[in-house]
Order: C-alpha cells, then sequence, then structure tokens
C-alpha cells in the first residue's frame, strides 16, 4: 500500500487537444451543458411527488447518456487515440455507471436547499464521471497501478466544482426568483462550463499511464469516425427527445395545478414567477411545516343583532429565505405533496391553543378554522378533533369549521357522512365561498351545514346593482326557512354594510368593521374594542354619521384563510 502511494508520478503523457479539435469539443460541451441545465431546472420546477420522480429519473438518464458521448467523442481529440476502438462491455459499464450517478445525485443537486448535501452530491457525481471515463479509457491504459496523481487530483477537484458551481448558480437564481425556465443561467455559464470540461477531459486523459507506443488498430484504415458519427447522433437524439418531453410535461403540470386551483376557488393565477415559488416552497416544505412558523391572526365576525363575535384564523407564514409566503402557493404545494391534512391539523392545534388560553383569561371567544376536504374526510378525523378540544378543555361550539362550496360538492358522497359525524359530535360546519362556485341549491337541504358564508361576489357594485340585492334578500329568506346561519364577507363600506342589514342578513366579517388581529392582540381587542366597534357598527346602519377607523392595535394584513383547500380572501 505504502509502495504504491509512494510511486513516482507519471508525466502528462498526452498533449492538450489541436485548437480546432479543442474548439469543437467546447462547443458541443457548452451544449451538453446547456440541456443538462433545462433538464435540472424541469426537476426543480416540478412541485409534486411524483413528477419530481419522473422528471429526475428521466433527467438522470438523459444527462449520463450525453456526458457518456461527450467523453466518448472526447477520445477524438487526442492523435493515435482514435484508432483503438472500444470494447463493448467497457462502454456499456461506463454509461450504465454514468446514469447510475446521476440519478443518485441529480435530484440533490436540483432540489436541496443545504449547501453540503450539494456539494456531497457534486462530489459523489464527479466520482461517477471518474469511475466512468476509468471504464471508457480501459483500451488505451497500460497500467491502472501508474496514476498520475497531479492529474488525478486535480480532474477530481474539477468535476466536483463543475456539478456544485452549476447546482449553487441554479440555487441561488432559484431563490431570486429567477428561475423561470431558460432563465436561472446564461450563455456565460454555459460557455465557462464547457471550458471547463475541456480541460476536464485532458487532466482525465493524463490521469493513467496510457501504452506506449499505441497499439495499432484491429481494422487498418478504421479512423473510428462511424464510431464518433453514431455517438454524436445518439446525443442529440436523446437531447432533443428530452428537451420535447420536458415542454409537454410542463404544460401538462400546469394545467394540472390550473386545475387544482379552480376546485379550490383560489383568485390566485398561476405564472411563470408563481410556477417558480410552488418550487421553493417545496423545497423548504420540511422547514416550513413546524407550528411555530404557522403564524395566526384572527379576523372578527360580528352578528350585529345579537352582539355575539367569533373568530376566524388566518394563516401568515414566513421563512428566513423566502420572505414572507404566500399562504395559497403554501397550501397548493401541501395539496401537490400530500400532506394537506398534516399542516391543517398542525393549524387546527395551533388555533386551538390560542382559544384554550383566551377562556382561561375569561374571554371565551369562538374560532373558524377552515379545512380540506381530503382532512375531513379522514376516518378519524372527528374522533381526534372532539380529543383534542376535550384535552384543551374546550366546549365543542367554541370550534366551527369551514369548506368551500366547491371543496364540499366536489368531494362526493362521503362528504355528508363526515360531516354528519361532526354534526353528531356537536362541531359544526359552515360552507364558505357560497355563491363563488357551481353548486346547485339543493345541496344546502342534504349537506348537514349550519351555515352559509356568503362571497364578496354578492357585494360587488352592490349600491347600484339591484340584482345583487334582491339576491341577498332572497338567500337570507331561503336561509332562514332551512334554519341556516348566513354571514356576509367583505363588507367594506357603510353603504354595503346597510344592504346586508336591510336585507335580513345579521353577520358580517370585513375590514369595516375589523381588520385581520394578532393572536396575542385579541385579548385587548375583545375586552376594550369591540364594544366600541359593534356600537359604530349600529350606528351606521341607522345612517347616523360615526368616523369608523381600523384601531391602532389591528395591524393591516390581507386576509389569507387557512386550510389548504381554500380561496385566498378578498
Amino acid at each position: 500500500m505504502l509502495s504504491f502511494l509512494q510511486m513516482p508520478r507519471v508525466p502528462f503523457d498526452v498533449k492538450f487537444p489541436p485548437l480546432w479539435h479543442g474548439a469543437m469539443f467546447w462547443f458541443f460541451a457548452s451544449l451538453v451543458v446547456h440541456v443538462c441545465q433545462r433538464l435540472v431546472e424541469h426537476t426543480a420546477a416540478s412541485v409534486d411527488r411524483s413528477s419530481r420522480k419522473i422528471s429526475a429519473s428521466q433527467a438522470a438518464l438523459s444527462i449520463g447518456c450525453m456526458v457518456w458521448a461527450l467523453d466518448v467523442a472526447g477520445f477524438f481529440m487526442y492523435g493515435g487515440l482514435p484508432d483503438q476502438e472500444l470494447e463493448l462491455a467497457p462502454a456499456l459499464a461506463a454509461l450504465i455507471t454514468m446514469a447510475v450517478a446521476s440519478r443518485l445525485t441529480i435530484p440533490t443537486l436540483s432540489t436541496s436547499t443545504r449547501r453540503h448535501r450539494i456539494i456531497l452530491a457534486g462530489c459523489w457525481l464527479a466520482g461517477g464521471m471518474i469511475a466512468a471515463h476509468a471504464m471508457l479509457a480501459a483500451r488505451y491504459v497500460s497500467d491502472f497501478s501508474r496514476i498520475n496523481w497531479v492529474a488525478a487530483t486535480l480532474a477530481i477537484t474539477l468535476a466536483a466544482c463543475i456539478a456544485c458551481y452549476t447546482a449553487m448558480r441554479h440555487r441561488a437564481a432559484k431563490i431570486h426568483g429567477l428561475a423561470a425556465p431558460n432563465a436561472s443561467h446564461n450563455w456565460a455559464d454555459w460557455v465557462y462550463c464547457g471550458g471547463a470540461i475541456l480541460v476536464l477531459h485532458w487532466l482525465l486523459i493524463n490521469a493513467f499511464a496510457l501504452r506506449a507506443p499505441l497499439a495499432p488498430t484491429a481494422h487498418p484504415g478504421h479512423d473510428g469516425t462511424m464510431l464518433l458519427a453514431m455517438v454524436l447522433v445518439f446525443a442529440a437524439a436523446v437531447a432533443v427527445e428530452q428537451l420535447f418531453n420536458v415542454r409537454f410535461d410542463r404544460g401538462r403540470q400546469r394545467l394540472f395545478r390550473q386545475g387544482l386551483t379552480m376546485l379550490r376557488a383560489s383568485n390566485t393565477s398561476l405564472t411563470p414567477a408563481k410556477d417558480a415559488q410552488l418550487a421553493l416552497i417545496a423545497d423548504h416544505l420540511d422547514e416550513l411545516l413546524r407550528p411555530d412558523l404557522l403564524t395566526l391572526y384572527f379576523q372578527p365576525i360580528a352578528n350585529l343583532r345579537t352582539g355575539t363575535l367569533h373568530l376566524e384564523g388566518l394563516l401568515r407564514l414566513s421563512h428566513r429565505r423566502l420572505g414572507p409566503i404566500n399562504p395559497e402557493l403554501f397550501f397548493l404545494v401541501c395539496e401537490l405533496q400530500g400532506r394537506t391534512a398534516e399542516v391543517d391539523r398542525m393549524i387546527l392545534c395551533n388555533a386551538l391553543d390560542h382559544a384554550s388560553q383566551w377562556h382561561g383569561m375569561g374571554q371565551p371567544a369562538a374560532i373558524s378554522v377552515n379545512v380540506a376536504p381530503g382532512t375531513l374526510l379522514a376516518c378519524d378525523f372527528a374522533a381526534w378533533l372532539s380529543a383534542e378540544l376535550a384535552r384543551r378543555g374546550l366546549p365543542e361550539h367554541a370550534l366551527r369549521l369551514e369548506m368551500t362550496e366547491h371543496a364540499i360538492i366536489a368531494s362526493g358522497p362521503g362528504m355528508s357522512q363526515a360531516m354528519g359525524h361532526l354534526d353528531s359530535a356537536g362541531i359544526h360546519v359552515v360552507m364558505d365561498d357560497f355563491g363563488a362556485g357551481y353548486s346547485s341549491l339543493g345541496v344546502l337541504a342534504d349537506l348537514p351545514i349550519s351555515g352559509i358564508k356568503c362571497d364578496r361576489l354578492f357585494l360587488r357594485r352592490v349600491p347600484q346593482d339591484l340584482r345583487r340585492q334582491a339576491l341577498l334578500r332572497h338567500v337570507a329568506a331561503m336561509s332562514r326557512e332551512l334554519g341556516l346561519h348566513v354571514i356576509v364577507e367583505g363588507v367594506e363600506t357603510a353603504e354595503e354594510l346597510r344592504i346586508v342589514a336591510q336585507s335580513g342578513i345579521d353577520s358580517i366579517q370585513g375590514y369595516l368593521f375589523a381588520r385581520p388581529i394578532p393572536a396575542p392582540d385579541i385579548p385587548h381587542w375583545l375586552a376594550h374594542v369591540a364594544p366600541a366597534r359593534l356600537q359604530a357598527m349600529a350606528e351606521l346602519i341607522h345612517n347616523q354619521p360615526v368616523l369608523v377607523e381600523a384601531p391602532e392595535d389591528t395591524r393591516p394584513t390581507a386576509p389569507i384563510r387557512i386550510g389548504a383547500g381554500l380561496s385566498a380572501g378578498y
């Protein structure tokens, strides 16, 4: 072992490629880098688990094939080497090795958020490249025990640097919101990396002692041109096929996400920038799913006839790298990753913890929490929720669950049964965003819901729209007949408030009454601000001139309802 390490260094036997050969290899290496980056970008932009696994597998196989083909083509840069025919077994072994190394490292290089994991993956990929090259070069090497340690060390270092540099550049661009397709790298990166690959190939050729003189070809007159042409055609076919697949798969994923957004009644339109944000959130999802990061604000809902209040929980989310995160995008990622139930239960526990604290302070305010259909349909959900309420000493009526009409209708007959179990446990469910979807009025008679919340759509230009005023009156009359409680959300002006009250609807929610309030400020708001706000609303209804301002202890925020299957407020 010691004698092996102390062997004299082998000089650089192979000279640097001629200018024309080197320039051609540089050009093709730059193209390979560009295609590989496109494939990695597509893997990184995928959000749901299935798409990520499929994209990573396809990208790894394609990258392995293209890098293998580039390595084979590189042998033609050096005089005498093309005359040595590649043997089939070592060539296939090299191809498999390169594909396996890519498959094991591409997911980490494309989606990991940890620098040390990216560096380790880059080193592993570099090791795979070295091993594959050694298999390809077996025909030319005279003795594998004679290693040029200078060339080998420089080659390994350079290969790791190329892999880590491109991965870090991709991550940095993605963090800064530049990760739309084709935007995370520019031509300079391709050129620099292509030049580095040219040097890398030369170092690898010199890493092992070559036969001197080179053995003559087994078939005189055969210069390897046919082999080179076949390799280039193979690489080009793989690249073109995968680029088309990326284009089509990107469109498929976009349609899938848009359909899911429509089902959730979301008003967040998906753009390339939003797609990049979705991928970033997916990369950091494990870090975000912590109860201390799922901060809750609460927006009061007032019954102006009885003066009672309850509070709807609203999620605020921030990350040290990503900054403030749009809750709608966060919930969409949770759905695509199959973690909706997990985050919904975390949020429910946070909300119940706050409610328990307020009850202990003599402020027994009821809370409303939005949940996704998958959460509610879980067979153990009703029992779990009842146990959580009991553990905190809260009565069942301290909590209301809200679900959009889209989610209720799209979930099928199992939803009615699940809601029935909750109703039997004393936990009421309210249909949220009523009027914003496609449900028929007949479902109101079939579902065991306790109330409906009219969407902001009902108040659009309502002072001038007599038909919308009539709709409000009919909704109020119908709800009374069905025994349903009605809330109108999005009340922002005194005129809207008076029209709602004149329609026979008592409960409102909106900026006119109160903006979302941080959870720690709720007890003070309930004790010292709420009475004045209720009095102000009563005077506004009776057309008394009252100056209505948001209290100083409430900070303006955009209302985003919690729950992975819900809309983003108004």
